[in-house]
């Protein structure tokens, strides 16, 4: 089945929405162990999380394929603690062959968290499973 182009170009300029809960130590700040101490989640997780999202909008459209980050900036502006909800406005700017351009609004229950903007590529599996096997066998 071939990626549906016309139907991904359909999608510029549209809104999603999505939430999680952080409610689970993955989602902490961890980058020293004292920082788990603050229970607060990390910008790491919430890049995940948004890629994540941006994944499930377009899975339906790419069966064949995948959409891989290839750049990705983020204003973490605001801490969460753990236990709140996140709520992501996900809206598609652009769609340019096979290159798409995201930009995410994230808040909490209280307040705006961060704000991201990122790109992602549309590649077949096959053939980045291949490239990885070639580049991988160079090592052995």
């Amino acid at each position: 089945m071939e990626v549906s182009w016309e139907k991904i170009k359909e999608l510029e300029g549209k809104e999603f929405n999505y939430s999680f809960s952080v409610n689970d130590e993955s989602f902490l700040w961890s980058e020293k162990e004292e920082y788990k101490d603050f229970h607060l989640l990390s910008t790491t997780a919430l890049l995940e999380e948004i890629f994540r999202a941006s994944t499930e909008i377009l899975e339906p459209y790419i069966p064949e394929h995948v959409a891989v980050v290839s750049s990705a900036k983020i204003n973490h502006i605001a801490p969460t603690p753990y236990g709140f909800k996140v709520f992501m406005k996900i809206k598609i700017i652009y769609v340019k062959g096979n290159k798409i351009k995201f930009s995410a609004d994230v808040y909490d229950e209280i307040e705006k968290i961060a704000q991201a903007e990122f790109k992602k590529f549309i590649v077949n599996k096959n053939a980045l499973k291949r490239k990885n096997n070639e580049k991988s066998s160079k090592l052995i």
